[in-house]
């Protein structure tokens, strides 16, 4: 995969663990009836699995090979299901999957996204590294008189 390949595919993942940690704060501390009773929390974690769903539609079949733990095609499921038939959503299923299933997915997504920004800062020194070296000279011994 081309580096700008990759990159594009990190922010699609990037998208996709900002959103979970969102939800995830949203109903942190709360009990299922609170959710329940919550419109706008329901409402506003409905709308980060959307997020989420959407991301993952643009990860590419090789980039989801890398995380065999997280579920892309239930993902995009709960995603098509929230945009096309919100008055059907099961928000049960929202509350356990909030609850349950984004830390997981967080985490996988965490850790191969701390590798690829310590990769990106390794180039990045060696980048910098590579311009702080002086081009060479081309003199051919101590000139007299200049």
């Amino acid at each position: 995969m081309s580096l700008k390949a990759e990159k594009d595919q990190a922010a699609y993942l990037r998208d996709m663990a900002d959103s979970a940690k969102k939800a995830a704060g949203y109903i942190r501390g709360m009990s299922f009836e609170r959710f329940w009773d919550d419109q706008k929390t329901r409402d506003a974690v409905a709308m980060r699995l959307h997020v989420i769903g959407e991301a993952a539609k643009h990860v590419t079949a090789e980039t989801a090979a890398a995380f065999p733990k997280v579920p892309f095609a239930h993902i995009r499921g709960m995603r098509n299901r929230i945009a096309h038939d919100y008055g059907a959503v099961n928000f049960k299923v929202v509350w356990n999957v909030a609850k349950e299933e984004l830390k997981p997915m967080l985490t996988e997504l965490e850790k191969y996204l701390a590798r690829l920004d310590q990769q990106e800062a390794q180039a990045q020194q060696l980048r910098q590294a590579h311009l702080d070296i002086p081009p060479p000279s081309t003199r051919q011994g101590p000139r007299i008189g200049m």
